[in-house]
């Protein structure tokens, strides 16, 4: 059974001033086999307003560049892989070329979806969700201290915080440097119509699991889908709201009349976040510390 994607996305600024959140959902037309495919991209910049925005941007274009220009791939999970480290790689140069945005760096989340086929790729802790017969299943793994914590508890080995590490650092990121866990599908997760795939960044996080759930299923559309669940954010009024990008994926069968032409989401063939001004870095993070949420 063929099916097709119903795409929508957004992002708010949250309480920051500034976005330092990118995104771009590529409609890559059909696989050799005639799969509808599509490709998504989220980062999550940090170090600082310009940094982080220029940080995300740029993993953002050289992943997509990256991985447009080996579609089809035989190997998803090679390509995926390539197309990070590549895009880990243009940091590192731009860093060497303009010492003033030394410590910027961002997470990332991508997902390729082939048919019914979800892959993934990610580092930090972004977000890939799927909701299925209402329940949430996060399928990327969380690089954060705090999920770390959480990890080693689950194993039976509980251990104590260390001291001046907050559960929101981060334990990977793409900074230029040697990405220490990166998270890729090896084989896929099988989609089938009805399911919700989710790409978020970690601003997301101000609403539980349940509440999450709750929106999605009031949701008929993706769109519908996308406005509840930043709205909600933003409801909460919570204190430091980071900013907050988010992806929404439906599943729906595929007509058995349509053509391979009409086999696209509804979202533009190829849908970037507005770039805000590259301009110096006006402050230094440490390279793995995303900002308080």
């Amino acid at each position: 059974m063929k099916v097709e994607f119903d795409i929508a996305s957004d992002q708010i600024d949250g309480a920051r001033d500034y976005q330092e959140d990118a995104y771009m959902v590529n409609q890559l037309g059909a696989a050799d086999n005639g799969d509808v495919c599509s490709l998504i991209i989220m980062a999550d910049g940090m170090g600082g307003h310009a940094a982080g925005n220029v940080a995300s941007n740029m993993v953002v274009a050289t992943f997509n560049k990256t991985f447009q220009g080996n579609f089809p791939a035989d190997d998803v999970a090679e390509v995926l892989t390539d197309a990070l480290n590549r895009s880990n790689d243009q940091i590192r140069a731009s860093v060497k070329e303009t010492p003033a945005l030394r410590g910027m760096g961002c997470t990332m989340v991508t997902a390729y979806v082939q048919d019914s086929n979800l892959y993934w790729v990610s580092v930090g802790d972004s977000h890939l969700y799927l909701i299925r017969d209402r329940e949430l299943i996060k399928q990327n793994a969380d690089h954060s201290y705090g999920a770390y914590l959480d990890m080693m508890k689950e194993q039976g080995m509980e251990i104590d915080e260390q001291a001046g590490m907050s559960r929101n650092m981060l334990m990977s990121a793409m900074t230029g440097e040697e990405i220490s866990s990166i998270d890729v599908s090896e084989t896929p997760i099988k989609l089938r119509p009805g399911d919700r795939v989710i790409v978020a960044s970690d601003g997301l996080d101000t609403l539980g699991a349940g509440a999450i759930i709750q929106y999605s299923s009031w949701s008929a559309t993706a769109k519908e889908c996308v406005y509840a669940l930043l709205k909600a954010v933003e409801d909460a009024n919570k204190i430091n709201q980071d900013n907050t990008t988010l992806i929404v994926v439906d599943i729906k069968e595929r007509d058995a009349g349509h053509s391979r032409d009409s086999d696209v989401a509804e979202a533009p063939a190829e849908e970037e976040a507005p770039a805000e001004e590259e301009a110096p870095a006006e402050e230094e993070a440490p390279a793995e510390e995303k900002d308080d949420k």
